[in-house]
């Protein structure tokens, strides 16, 4: 922990988080049909671990594209925020990752609602929208596009027990699908690791997601993993952006590792929409293209 505090100490003080309007949807980089996403869940640690990835991220996007991140949940250990003023804003998500100058769309994950008797403010998180240059998060779940691709971010803590948020989300399911489909939560469907399936939404949305997603991607469990459902749809498991725990490969696993790292979608100006898995040595550990069986 030592190090990392003092590099907060270092470097709290050019890191600039003025009260500044965020970049509006319509304000996603983009270039012709290219793009390079980083997504990593479970990075909200506030230790050496996290600012090894976050190290890692920042070398990564010096020599590839990064035109923004997505952050599946966990955003702030152990028990969220306590308002937009919270200084973890910065500890464990200004001062980290700043530097690398690019949003950040982020979704909820049990720790930010809360661990044991303390409980987190996810409103602060959705309201420190208007304060951040580089956080976005317009509500608990929302949407928005970026070079012919359809994220839908989802709550998948309160999702079990929101009608308003399933209606919403069965409303976006049944739409003209766009030329891709990406849906981001933090529990994910399938796991090899400590926590498993989520038995609601494996049994209850895995199924409505054949035909019309074509990526899941998740937290929640600390490994980096590629599987597919039974009908084909690519899931991501990309949650060890601050923490590694062990994974056991399932029957659906096709990559699984327990290090330290971040995955990566990208696509070239004429080549396939593809996912890749790299340590913090950034080492390409594995590749898939999105939406092949």
């Amino acid at each position: 922990m030592r190090s990392f505090s003092l590099f907060l100490t270092a470097l709290g003080a050019s890191i600039l988080v003025a009260h500044c309007a965020p970049l509006s949807d319509a304000q996603v980089k983009e270039e012709g049909n290219s793009l390079g996403v980083l997504m990593m869940g479970d990075q909200g640690k506030g230790n050496d671990e996290q600012q090894q990835v976050a190290d890692a991220l920042h070398r990564f996007c010096q020599s590839q594209r990064c035109d923004f991140g997505v952050l599946l949940g966990d955003n702030f250990y152990n028990s969220g925020v306590k308002s937009v003023r919270d200084e973890k804003f910065q500890t464990h998500f200004e001062i980290p990752y700043g530097r690398i100058g690019i949003p950040w769309w982020a979704a909820l994950g049990n720790h930010d609602y809360g661990f044991g008797w303390s409980r987190g403010n996810v409103n602060a998180q959705v309201e420190y929208t208007q304060l951040s240059k580089f956080w976005r998060m317009p509500n608990r779940y929302y949407s928005f596009e970026s070079t012919g691709i359809e994220f839908i971010v989802i709550d998948t803590v309160s999702l079990e027990n929101d009608p308003t948020q399933q209606k919403w989300l069965n409303e976006k399911l049944e739409a003209p699908k766009a030329k891709t489909r990406i849906v981001a939560g933090h529990y994910p469907i399938h796991s090899g690791g400590m926590h498993g399936d989520t038995t609601y939404l494996r049994d209850q949305w895995s199924p409505q997601f054949c035909g019309k997603v074509d990526l899941y991607v998740s937290g929640h469990d600390h490994q980096l993993e590629h599987l597919r459902t039974d009908c084909g749809v690519n899931l991501v498991i990309s949650g060890t952006g601050g923490e590694t725990r062990p994974v056991t490969p399932t029957p659906r696993t096709k990559f699984a590792a327990s290090v330290l790292g971040f995955a990566y979608l990208s696509k070239a100006e004429s080549g396939p929409l593809t996912v890749s898995y790299y340590d913090t040595q950034l080492k390409k550990l594995a590749e898939f293209p999105v939406g092949e069986q």
